[in-house]
């Protein structure tokens, strides 16, 4: 019988873009997924009953989006300028997540292929609050593989 595994918390994540690793400062990270469109192939048989036969058709992936604290660093938006200036074939990157788990250790990683940010997005600032700020960058990338 094979050996019963607790499920890997999210503890600490992180993150390797291109050649900067960033460790700690960013707070959540979504859209790891991917997903077909399914093609329907109606024929009849011998006795004219249609038949619906589904296959996978176009392989599409989930952009990623990472958010993190404002601080005085400016990678992302630097990243973000690339694309605005028409440099997007420069910004294309490889990049992981990997997430560590209570021990320390590695638990999961994710590796996403040619990467190029499509959207960044400032905080909300609001004077009466004492939130942190948060800044989201969304990431496009051309497929994944859980390593």
């Amino acid at each position: 019988m094979p050996e019963l595994k607790d499920p890997t918390g999210t503890y600490f994540f992180t993150i390797t873009l291109g050649d900067v690793s960033q460790a700690g400062l960013f707070r959540e990270c979504s859209g790891f997924e991917s997903s077909h469109t399914v093609v329907e192939n109606r024929s009849s048989d011998a006795n004219g009953i249609t038949q619906i036969q589904k296959m996978p058709g176009q392989m599409n992936w989930g952009n990623i989006t990472l958010k993190r604290g404002v601080d005085s660093e400016n990678q992302l938006w630097a990243w973000r300028q690339k694309v605005v200036e028409g440099k997007y074939i420069e910004a294309r990157t490889d990049g992981q997540i990997d997430i560590v788990d209570a021990n320390g250790d590695v638990a999961v990683t994710y590796k996403f292929v040619r990467g190029w940010p499509c959207r960044y997005s400032a905080p909300a600032i609001t004077a009466a609050g004492d939130e942190v700020l948060v800044e989201e960058i969304e990431i496009a990338h051309e497929g994944f593989e859980r390593v």
